[in-house]
Parts: structure tokens; sequence; C-alpha cells
């Protein structure tokens, strides 16, 4: 197992903390320079977990099966616009869907058509909370109708259910990764959690990177018939640099996706970077290859090892990951501002925070951090680092 050159990360969103919280260069030894990472592969080892219920009106007991409550997981998911159940889940909770109802999705391998579900309440919990079978436990948020999946799973594959945006609106989403390999080991899973903004116990942060909201969301598509599901906006980061061996460089607003095992960037970059073609063929040997799957199915694409990849801080110097590993892949989105189709510069994913793999080897690197924590407002990191002053580090949305 490889540690890279850090060791923990917490990432939260508020509306205000991050902005009260945001620390000057002269409070750490080393904080004007660049924060150096090293040693992240190109696959997460897992993606953050969260329990939930739902209940059809605040006051009622949540839904049961057969007469019990049954614990439920979802994975916590930034990159994704809304709730999405699985027609397994939706079935197994009998859970009713509007008749007639229709919403067509984007994602990496093109449109897939949900059906919608009733209006719920969703209630969440750490996954890792005390008492998991204790309903009072769950911080209750909705209602929501949600995205349901049209078709079952095939044997391997389990059903998925997703928690986005909406249930992190206004909120403080906490994310714990995986971060060694005693956790592998011990089969501890990726963790998360939604706290109200003004939780005491969201720790403070020494620097911060500014997100921005985009609104990816299309309800103009003919095929949509309401009610539509509930939807929310997607937090990016700007101004991401990647840098090649051959001395290119190139600069774009990425998406910042929890639900994302790897990372992307666009065949744009990719071209300006001297990698591929306009077609996204590669010009030059791919490093390795990933079978990716989303919204729409799933798709077989080229990575590459990059020689830094830098994300700016408010505070003056850029988190940089050496010999970072990215795929290539266009991601199209409907821009509602635009109101028009556009390509994702890019998807920072969470091989960047959770332990990784390299595919080829069984290779695993630990997290190079604690936390992640995100909401519809901001998003931070808490980062705790064993050779610096630094005790944290945040990504939020600038006053």
């Amino acid at each position: 197992m490889t540690t890279p050159n850090s060791s923990k990360i917490c990432i939260y969103l508020t509306a205000f903390i991050a902005i009260s919280l945001l620390l000057t260069c002269g409070l750490a030894q080393a904080a004007c320079d660049d924060f150096v990472i090293d040693g992240t592969y190109e696959a997460s080892l897992d993606l953050p977990r969260i329990l939930f219920l739902l209940k059809r009106a605040p006051n009622e007991p949540p839904i049961e099966v057969e007469g019990y409550f049954e614990l439920n997981y979802a994975f916590l998911d930034t990159g994704a616009s809304g709730i999405l159940v699985s027609k397994e889940t939706a079935e197994y909770m009998e859970l009713a869907i509007e008749p007639n109802a229709v919403f067509v999705d984007t994602g990496v391998a093109g449109d897939e058509y949900f059906d919608v579900s009733e209006s719920l309440y969703i209630g969440t919990a750490d996954y890792y909370t005390p008492d998991p079978n204790d309903p009072n436990t769950y911080s209750l948020n909705g209602p929501f109708r949600f995205q349901v999946k049209q078709d079952y799973v095939e044997w391997p594959e389990e059903p998925l259910d997703i928690i986005g945006m909406p249930a992190m609106a206004g909120k403080t989403a906490v994310f714990t990764p995986i971060s060694d390999i005693n956790d592998i080991l011990d089969l501890n899973y990726y963790s998360a959690d939604i706290k109200e903004a003004n939780d005491p116990n969201i720790p403070q942060t020494d620097f911060q990177v500014a997100l921005r909201f985009e609104k990816f969301i299309n309800l103009s598509i003919p095929q949509n018939i309401p009610p539509l599901p509930t939807l929310a906006y997607n937090p990016m980061i700007d101004n991401i640099v990647v840098e090649y061996s051959n001395g290119s460089s190139s600069t774009g607003s990425w998406l910042f996706d929890t639900g994302g095992t790897v990372s992307i960037m666009s065949i744009d970059q990719a071209v300006t970077l001297g990698l591929t073609d306009a077609n996204g063929e590669p010009i030059v040997s791919p490093d390795f290859s990933m079978l990716i799957g989303g919204i729409g199915g799933g798709v077989e694409i080229p990575g590459f090892i990059l020689d830094r990849l830098s994300v700016p801080t408010l505070n003056g110097f850029d988190l940089v990951f050496l010999n970072a590993r990215v795929c290539v892949h266009d991601i199209v989105i409907f821009d509602e501002d635009l109101n028009d189709f556009v390509v994702l510069d890019g998807v920072f994913g969470d091989n960047f925070t959770c332990a990784s793999m390299d595919l080829a080897t069984w290779d695993i690197s630990g997290s190079p951090f604690d936390h992640l924590y995100s909401s519809h407002l901001n998003f931070s990191v808490f980062k705790r680092l064993e050779r610096e002053n630094f005790r944290s580090a945040v990504f939020a949305i600038p006053a």
C-alpha cells in the first residue's frame, strides 16, 4: 500500500461557516506554498454510504417492509441533481409510482428514462450511527419526488439507491472516506451523514477553495411528463489546471462528484494536452482504461497519468496532485442558463479523496484526507496534515 503525502479528510458544505472560518496564509508555517499530494490511484475503493428511511408524512412512522422497520443505505452523491431509487427498492417498500409521469436524465453514457415516485419525506443518518434502528436518530427532509429506475438490475450487479443534492440543500453533508489498508481489512465502508449547517461539531478550517453551483437540469425535454422529480444544482470547482509531461496544460471547471469512482476530463482538454485526437482516440498510449457506469449505462474509457492536477485555494496556494490519474470522456449535460447542451471540462471524483487502487497491480493508496463535507451553498474540506501546522482545509463559496 502507498500512503500519499498527507493523511486525512473531512468535507462539508454550509452557508456561512466556511466564510467565517477563512484563515490567512500567515497562520501556518508553509501556508503560502502549494500543498502537494502524491500517490493517489485511478479508482476509489468505495463511495459514501448513508442510512435512510422514508415517510409519507412527517409525523407518521417510517415506511415498513412486511411490518418491520428495515435498515436501508444509499450512496450520497454531489454529482446527482435528484434522488434515485432502484426498481427493487421501490417495490420492496411499496412506493407509489405516478401513473403517467416520465423523467429523462442524462449521465455518463447518455439518456435514461425514469419513473417518478409519490411525494415522500426522507430521513438520513450517519452510516455508522450508534442506534440505526431508532427512527428518531434520522434527520428528516422533504417532501421530495424521486427518480425510480424502470428496470431491474441483472446479476452480479446490485440495486443502487442514490441520494443527491436535494437532500443536501441548506445542510452540511459530511463524508468520511476509507483512510488506509486497515479500514479495508476491517471491512469498514466510506460513510456519510447530513447535518444542520450550524452543527457545533463541524470542524474549523484553515483554507478554502471556491465552489460555484450549476443548473444541470433540463425540464424542457418533450418526453418529460409531469409531475417531475425534485432536482437541485450541482457544485463546480473552477480553474482546475491539468499539466502533462510534454509541457502542455489546460484549465477548466470540474464537477465535484462524490458519486464518481474515477476522475474524468473532456476530450477537448485531452486534445489540448496532446493525449487524444478530436474524436477521443488516444494518440499517446493510455496508462490504463476504466469501465465506468452511471445514468445511461456503462462505457470503457482511456486513462492517463498527468504530471499535475492543481486545485486553487482562496488563500493564495494550490492543492497539487502529482501523477494524477484521470480518464478521458465527454459528459454532455444541459445548462439551463445557456439553454443548451454543454460538455463538462471535467469531474473531480473520489479517487482524489478516498483510498484508491491501481487496477493493474492492485496496489492501494491511503486517503490523503479525514472527511468530506458538502452542501447546496458551499463545499468544505477539513484536513489534518502530519507534516505541517495546517489542521484543516475548506472548499467554500466566497462571500
